[in-house]
Protein backbone atom coordinates (compact mmCIF):
# COMPACT_ATOMS: atom_id res chain seq x y z
CA UNK A 1 0.00 0.00 0.00
CA UNK A 2 1.27 3.45 -0.88
CA UNK A 3 0.26 6.67 0.83
CA UNK A 4 0.61 10.09 -0.72
CA UNK A 5 0.02 13.47 0.78
CA UNK A 6 -1.39 16.38 -1.16
CA UNK A 7 -1.63 19.85 0.30
CA UNK A 8 -4.88 21.66 -0.40
CA UNK A 9 -5.22 25.40 -0.14
CA UNK A 10 -8.18 27.68 -0.60
CA UNK A 11 -8.11 29.71 -3.80
CA UNK A 12 -7.47 33.43 -3.59
CA UNK A 13 -10.70 35.39 -4.08
CA UNK A 14 -10.12 38.32 -6.40
CA UNK A 15 -13.75 39.42 -6.69
CA UNK A 16 -14.95 42.26 -4.48
CA UNK A 17 -18.58 41.11 -4.91
CA UNK A 18 -20.64 38.63 -6.94
CA UNK A 19 -21.22 40.98 -9.89
CA UNK A 20 -18.95 39.99 -12.80
CA UNK A 21 -18.96 38.77 -16.40
CA UNK A 22 -16.41 36.22 -17.62
CA UNK A 23 -15.73 34.65 -20.99
CA UNK A 24 -13.91 31.40 -21.81
CA UNK A 25 -10.27 31.72 -22.83
CA UNK A 26 -7.20 29.65 -23.58
CA UNK A 27 -4.36 30.31 -21.15
CA UNK A 28 -1.00 29.99 -22.93
CA UNK A 29 1.77 27.91 -21.37
CA UNK A 30 4.59 29.84 -23.06
CA UNK A 31 6.79 31.84 -20.73
CA UNK A 32 5.47 30.23 -17.51
CA UNK A 33 8.20 28.95 -15.19
CA UNK A 34 7.67 25.73 -13.22
CA UNK A 35 7.51 25.93 -9.43
CA UNK A 36 9.46 23.74 -6.97
CA UNK A 37 7.05 20.85 -7.64
CA UNK A 38 7.44 21.07 -11.41
CA UNK A 39 3.98 22.59 -11.91
CA UNK A 40 3.34 25.56 -14.17
CA UNK A 41 0.48 27.52 -12.61
CA UNK A 42 -0.88 30.83 -13.91
CA UNK A 43 -2.35 32.46 -10.77
CA UNK A 44 -5.84 33.89 -10.50
CA UNK A 45 -5.83 37.63 -11.03
CA UNK A 46 -3.29 37.52 -13.85
CA UNK A 47 -4.05 40.12 -16.50
CA UNK A 48 -4.12 38.53 -19.95
CA UNK A 49 -2.64 38.57 -22.49
CA UNK A 50 -0.30 41.03 -20.72
CA UNK A 51 -0.35 43.71 -18.01
CA UNK A 52 -0.28 46.55 -20.56
CA UNK A 53 -2.45 48.24 -23.21
CA UNK A 54 -3.17 44.83 -24.82
CA UNK A 55 -5.10 43.64 -21.73
CA UNK A 56 -8.43 41.96 -22.44
CA UNK A 57 -9.38 40.63 -19.00
CA UNK A 58 -8.32 39.13 -15.68
CA UNK A 59 -8.00 35.40 -15.03
CA UNK A 60 -10.82 34.27 -12.71
CA UNK A 61 -9.06 31.25 -11.16
CA UNK A 62 -5.60 29.73 -11.27
CA UNK A 63 -4.91 27.54 -14.31
CA UNK A 64 -2.43 24.65 -14.54
CA UNK A 65 -0.51 24.84 -17.83
CA UNK A 66 2.10 22.21 -16.93
CA UNK A 67 1.19 20.07 -19.93
CA UNK A 68 0.42 22.90 -22.36
CA UNK A 69 -2.25 25.51 -22.99
CA UNK A 70 -5.38 25.08 -20.87
CA UNK A 71 -8.88 26.55 -20.56
CA UNK A 72 -9.80 29.30 -18.14
CA UNK A 73 -12.29 32.09 -17.54
CA UNK A 74 -11.42 35.71 -18.21
CA UNK A 75 -13.24 38.42 -16.26
CA UNK A 76 -14.15 41.27 -18.63
CA UNK A 77 -16.53 43.16 -16.33
CA UNK A 78 -16.67 43.45 -12.56
CA UNK A 79 -15.15 44.73 -9.34
CA UNK A 80 -11.80 43.26 -8.28
CA UNK A 81 -9.65 43.52 -5.14
CA UNK A 82 -6.34 45.04 -6.22
CA UNK A 83 -4.53 43.63 -3.17
CA UNK A 84 -5.54 40.06 -4.14
CA UNK A 85 -3.94 40.26 -7.60
CA UNK A 86 -0.47 38.74 -8.13
CA UNK A 87 0.75 42.02 -9.68
CA UNK A 88 -0.64 45.55 -9.54
CA UNK A 89 -2.37 46.49 -12.78
CA UNK A 90 -0.40 48.91 -14.92
CA UNK A 91 -2.08 52.21 -15.77
CA UNK A 92 -2.22 51.17 -19.43
CA UNK A 93 -3.94 47.91 -18.48
CA UNK A 94 -6.47 49.78 -16.34
CA UNK A 95 -7.24 52.03 -19.29
CA UNK A 96 -7.70 49.01 -21.57
CA UNK A 97 -9.97 47.21 -19.07
CA UNK A 98 -12.72 49.82 -19.19
CA UNK A 99 -15.41 47.65 -17.57
CA UNK A 100 -13.32 46.44 -14.64
CA UNK A 101 -13.04 48.50 -11.46
CA UNK A 102 -10.00 47.83 -9.29
CA UNK A 103 -10.81 48.44 -5.61
CA UNK A 104 -8.36 48.94 -2.77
Amino acid sequence: MKFTTKEATAPTEILANDHFVAIPCTVPATGIVADANGKKIVPSGTILPANDATAIGVLRQSVDVTYGDNSGALIIHGFLKTAALPAAPADTAKAALKQISFLA
